[in-house]
């Protein structure tokens, strides 16, 4: 007797089983990295802000119903300079890949919040955070308190008109037209303007934070400063043709 399988529900069952949300926040002092917590579990982590974070983020996830989680914090060895440009460069598109995007605020309380607090959160001036919401296609904002930003009860905050009226205020650029962009050498000038808006720790990450917006691929050099940024122009000027990018 031949068993037949149901190859289709089985791809189907094995694409939920691995449907990973992503983690987009802002990184603070004493963040729990990959070497911390590579063979230990989560909840084994002494007490800090930032340990707790990653735990209730965690405990979140569980609770919609996923098995996978990614934070750039502790999912990167960043020791590991092969990995550490590799990633770089995948981001965009493992943020495009995710069912979901889990948007921290530290700084907004829910008991306190009110329309333009995301607006005006640490979150959206942080150029990682700029690429995250852009290639996220379902996208959740928590206050730091962990409630639902103005108790919106949508699965996908991204079709909130009030966090569109608020993206839109904060980027100076349409939801229509945030939403078209994606990764490659189109659209140059606009890229370069929405992330002339945000800010970074390390100068080197300004052209860094950018690698998978522009799927381009360049040695990541910390300490080179302000070249990292000479580079990736050099690197989308040759690929586009686009000249219009010196005067960003």
């Amino acid at each position: 007797m031949t068993t037949r399988l149901d190859h289709s529900r089985i791809r189907r069952e094995v694409k939920k089983y691995y449907q990973y949300v992503m983690f987009s926040h802002r990184w603070e002092y004493g963040e729990p990295l990959f070497r911390k917590v590579q063979n230990i579990s989560i909840y084994g982590l002494e007490s800090s802000p930032p340990n707790i974070k990653l735990q209730k983020f965690c405990k979140l996830i569980r609770s919609l119903g996923f098995q996978w989680v990614w934070s750039d914090t502790c999912c990167i060895d960043k020791k590991d300079n092969v990995v550490l440009q590799e990633s770089l460069v995948a981001m965009f598109t493992w943020y495009r890949g995710s069912s979901l995007t889990i948007v921290y605020l530290r700084g907004v309380r829910s008991h306190s919040q009110q329309p333009g607090a995301l607006r005006k959160s640490i979150w959206n001036t942080r150029a990682w955070t700029y690429q995250e919401y852009v290639a996220a296609q379902t996208v959740q904002f928590y206050t730091e308190d962990w409630e639902p930003y103005l108790g919106l009860a949508m699965f996908n905050h991204k079709e909130s008109p009030a966090i569109v009226t608020e993206m839109e205020q904060a980027s100076g650029v349409s939801a229509q037209e945030l939403a078209v962009l994606r990764p490659g050498l189109e659209r140059v000038r606009e890229k370069l303007f929405l992330a002339s808006m945000r800010q970074t720790t390390l100068v080197e990450d300004t052209a860094y934070s950018l690698l998978g917006i522009f799927n381009v691929a360049i040695p990541v050099i910390y300490g080179e400063g302000d070249r990292a940024v000479g580079r990736l122009l050099e690197h989308i000027l040759t690929g586009s043709g686009d000249v219009t990018i010196l005067a960003w």
